[in-house]
């Protein structure tokens, strides 16, 4: 009777270890300079973005700099910047505005930096995790500078009373 108690509670062990190692095995989508989960910059194209999460909500063609690009959203979760390149409408910049989005394509999408900062997140947060991020207050909301990419981009994320509104990736400039 021991033995067979002693199986069980082996059993029992090895299962929770394996669901657990599951559960941590897919950590989110990272936001990066150059990403967001799967959308990336200078690479994905409005049609995939559609194919993915649907058409957008709303969109409209703006002026970015010296360029013109369609700006199109889903909600109030993501924001996309998309100049015409010679392949059509490519994602130049990418706003997050939700700690997860569902995609068609890849299921949930649970979004945040590689150093763990999230939309919700507190702005002593990104302090903690991004010590030398400079702060950039203008218009009633703080900027932080995250991180730059090779791939001339940036991350950045917008923090609005005290709270993460928004994770941003941009090009250093569209023109």
């Amino acid at each position: 009777m021991r033995g067979m108690r002693i199986a069980v509670v082996a059993a029992l062990v090895a299962a929770s270890v394996a669901i657990g190692a599951g559960v941590q095995a897919h950590q989110g989508e990272d936001v990066t300079p150059s990403k967001a989960g799967p959308i990336i910059r200078n690479t994905t194209t409005m049609s995939e973005m559609r194919d993915w999460f649907g058409n957008p909500t709303a969109r409209k063609v703006v002026r970015v700099g010296c360029i013109r690009a369609l700006r199109a959203r889903w909600g109030d979760d993501l924001k996309v910047y998309a100049p015409r390149g010679e392949d059509g409408r490519v994602v130049g910049a990418i706003f997050v505005r939700s700690r997860s989005i569902t995609s068609q394509e890849h299921g949930e999408l649970n979004w945040h930096t590689k150093k763990g900062l999230r939309v919700g997140d507190r702005n002593r947060k990104v302090r903690r995790l991004y010590p030398n991020a400079e702060p950039i207050k203008h218009a009633g909301h703080i900027h932080y500078r995250l991180r730059e990419g090779k791939d001339n981009g940036y991350m950045m994320a917008k923090v609005v009373d005290r709270r993460v509104v928004q994770l941003e990736v941009w090009p250093f400039e569209f023109c």
